[in-house]
């Protein structure tokens, strides 16, 4: 009969100490202090052909500047935020033509989204290109992660 009761007294006390350790993590995570989305950095990531330079999203649009990177003229850029399928405002020199080494910049409307200023958001971009004036449509996809302002 001893040894029955001590394997319950043993199973109680250590179920008890795992159930507050259980109740102080849930405490932890409710506060945010476990969100570790909030530490990661913020970051623009476009492939190796484009190149992000600067970035930044608000409570109303995100605005994003992309490089030409691909070494030749492109024609007729037209970028879509990927989760709403909003189209953006383009913003290049010339009539449709992206030259290479040169910048272009892009403002979403991302009111639709609801986000929420100093939250991180993470938007997916989506780049259409044409290699040249009849050729076929290219795609570049992109990620834009930020805090927002």
């Amino acid at each position: 009969m001893k040894r029955s009761q001590v394997a319950i007294e043993f199973l109680v006390t250590y179920g008890w100490a795992i159930l507050i350790v259980m109740i102080a993590i849930g405490a932890l995570a409710s506060f945010g202090i476990l969100n570790p989305s909030k530490y990661l950095a913020d970051k623009c990531i476009f492939g190796n052909n484009f190149q992000c330079t600067d970035y930044q999203i608000t409570t109303s649009q995100a605005d994003i500047i992309i490089v030409n990177g691909l070494g030749q003229k492109v024609y007729s850029p037209n970028v879509t935020l990927t989760d709403t399928g909003a189209a953006c405002a383009t913003s290049i020199p010339g009539d449709g033509e992206w030259p290479a080494d040169t910048r272009m910049n892009i403002t979403c409307d991302v009111t639709s989204l609801k986000f929420i200023q100093k939250d991180k958001a993470k938007v997916k971009v989506t780049l259409n290109y044409l290699r040249s004036k009849n050729g076929f449509t290219q795609v570049a996809l992109g990620e834009l992660y930020a805090t927002v302002q």
